[in-house]
């Protein structure tokens, strides 16, 4: 007798076995090979290759002022967000209030300290649990970033600041990539590329101004400015030269009175919006023209400054500093290229541009005085 046991399956049994058993196989295999293709690898802006298993759904803002970059990809720009800086809650409170109004979650989501003054915290990260950190370039590299290598947690670093003209476009793809938002990513680069272009077009053949740029005035000291990088680059593109550039070795840094009267600027450019000033330029959301202007009239008065022969021309004029250091800069320089070119940029209309923003792409509006022209107001 056989001492094993087989039992008899019929032909017909035997087929839809093997057939459930193919169909089995090709279904785990379909799932295995999309799960593998949900895989995102990106360069950051240091060159780091950074590859996440999924889009990212859990973000750590290190800095809070980044959810107008945010804004332009996502519709509900806060829905991902589970940490952030303070940098905006702290000095811009009407752009904060302004964002809070649309999206009550801006009230709950838990503050990771500052990048600027180190109270930034990469335990308040990691307790968070993101599946991406997003940082900038705006300072030096985060100190105990390697904590966050040890818990296996990614994160890239996008550029608007260091060299803003060269790397938005490929922070702008590569955030769209990260958030599953291609398509906005690519809409946006498409726009904002065709209004550089413009620019550049239009400046080329005028003559280059010697501009100093005021950052922060507060009626005392004269003056921080701008170095190499950020606010000296988009000076450039708006057809103008950063007297600080020549002077100063950094991004930012200060200049005396007797440089800059040597210099003798043709164009005074005022950057402000930001509580660091608390006497200085009141411009931003929120702020109407005329509070705008009076600002600038007691800026251009302060001592030292009201003998540059650019002020006393009404050569002058402010812009709200948190376009800058976002993907939002371009809507600055079109503003900063008709200040300084007003008969050659004459059709250029940086509202226009603003309005279109806020009905194509961004999440929430930024509405109130954006830039004050003391030239154009004067007439």
């Amino acid at each position: 007798m056989n001492n094993f046991y087989f039992p008899i399956i019929s032909k017909r049994l035997f087929l839809i076995l093997v057939l459930s058993i193919s169909i089995f196989g090709s279904i785990t295999l379909c799932n295995a090979q999309t799960s593998k293709d949900t895989s995102i690898t990106v360069t950051d802006m240091l060159g780091r290759k950074v590859t996440l298993p999924a889009p990212a759904k859990r973000i750590v803002l290190s800095e809070s002022r980044h959810v107008l970059t945010l804004a332009l990809l996502d519709k509900d720009p806060l829905s991902r967000v589970v940490g952030w800086g303070n940098d905006l809650q702290k000095y811009s409170p009407e752009l904060f209030n302004a964002l809070r109004k649309k999206f009550p979650k801006a009230n709950d989501i838990p503050n990771v300290g500052g990048l600027t003054n180190r109270s930034f915290s990469m335990e308040a990260v990691i307790a968070a649990k993101p599946d991406l950190v997003i940082f900038t370039l705006y300072g030096p590299i985060p100190d105990g970033i390697e904590k966050l290598d040890k818990a296996g947690i990614p994160y890239v670093f996008v550029d608007f600041f260091r060299d803003p003209l060269k790397k938005t476009v490929p922070s702008m793809l590569m955030l769209g990539k990260l958030l599953d938002r291609e398509k906005e990513a690519n809409s946006f680069v498409s726009y904002y590329e065709q209004h550089m272009r413009n620019i550049a077009e239009l400046v080329k053949n005028t003559k280059q101004l010697k501009v100093l740029f005021h950052l922060n005035p507060d009626g005392k000291d004269c003056c921080f400015s701008s170095g190499h990088g950020n606010m000296s680059d988009f000076i450039a593109a708006a057809g103008g030269k950063s007297i600080g550039m020549d002077k100063i070795p950094g991004s930012a840094g200060k200049l005396s009175l007797e440089y800059i009267i040597a210099r003798d600027p043709d164009f005074y450019l005022v950057g402000g919006g930001s509580t660091a000033a608390l006497n200085g330029l009141k411009i931003g959301p929120s702020i109407s023209k005329e509070q705008a202007e009076a600002s600038m009239t007691s800026v251009m008065q302060a001592p030292g400054v009201s003998n540059l022969r650019a002020v006393r021309e009404n050569k002058a004029g402010g812009v709200w500093l948190f376009f800058f250091d976002t993907p939002l800069f371009f809507v600055g320089v079109e503003e900063m290229a008709k200040m300084f070119h007003p008969n050659e940029l004459n059709d250029v209309d940086p509202d226009k541009t603003l309005t279109e923003l806020n009905k194509q792409f961004m999440a929430f509006p930024l509405e109130g005085t954006f830039w004050v022209n003391k030239e154009s107001s004067s007439q």
